[in-house]
């Protein structure tokens, strides 16, 4: 994964991701899926459009999120016990745990609204 930097010049700075950064208002940040783990739905290089958040919300939503120094896109759900499930696009890949325990190190970018997907065309 290239890492690069989200930056901002409206009042909410989103922590750096790694993301290739585009634009950003303050109801929005616009940049490039780093990598392939959200295949099929998302894919290496597809546009986000992110909103900026401050909870995980009820649904399942797809979430961009920082976690121990990390950044990931992945759907998020939060368990009965305070407990995160991060859900892959691709169900073979399964999901992720992060512990109540841990919960609270999670930094939310935002929640993925859009996803413009980018192809070559030949």
């Amino acid at each position: 994964m290239a890492a690069a930097n989200i930056t901002s010049t409206t009042s909410r700075t989103p922590p750096p991701a790694l993301f290739e950064h585009f634009s950003d208002r303050p109801t929005q940040i616009t940049g490039r899926m780093p990598d392939g783990s959200m295949s099929p739905k998302i894919e290496e290089g597809d546009l986000l459009q992110i909103e900026p958040c401050e909870q995980i919300s009820t649904g399942g939503f797809v979430y961009a999120f920082e976690f121990n120094g990390r950044q990931y896109v992945r759907s998020l759900m939060l368990g009965m016990g305070g407990e995160v499930v991060a859900h892959y696009a691709d169900p073979v890949r399964g999901s992720d745990t992060i512990p109540a325990s841990e919960a609270h190190k999670i930094q939310l970018i935002g929640r993925v609204v859009g996803v413009l997907q980018y192809r070559t065309v030949a």
